[in-house]
């Protein structure tokens, strides 16, 4: 699955998030995000996946993420991942077009 990676620098990137399972997928975002997670909802079925102890672990604001998110204060290293609705209740899926742009952009 890839992911829109936004560094505490500014730097964006497109990832890969490995594994077949979910339990896998969570392992690998946990890998990156240094620890567990909380979701911060987007627009075009998306979400912001941000450490949830960021603030706690005294980890550099993430200012790109709170331009993009509209959330007050994020910190440390985020995700973008797409989200979709099922029976059981939400998965993580692609990050969406309009998202991974960014990296185009940010990187042009």
């Amino acid at each position: 699955m890839k992911a829109l990676k936004i560094e505490t620098n500014g730097k964006i990137d497109l990832v890969e998030i490995t594994g077949d399972t979910i339990d896998e997928q969570n392992d690998c975002i946990w890998g990156i995000l240094g620890g567990y997670f909380d979701i911060v909802h987007l627009p075009q079925s998306a979400a912001l996946l941000v450490n949830d102890e960021g603030l706690l672990m005294v980890l550099p604001i993430n200012l790109m993420a709170m331009a993009i998110s509209g959330y007050p204060i994020l910190a440390g290293t985020a995700l973008i991942v797409g989200v979709e609705e099922t029976e059981d209740g939400e998965i993580f899926t692609d990050c969406p077009a309009y998202y991974a742009s960014f990296a185009e952009k940010k990187n042009a």
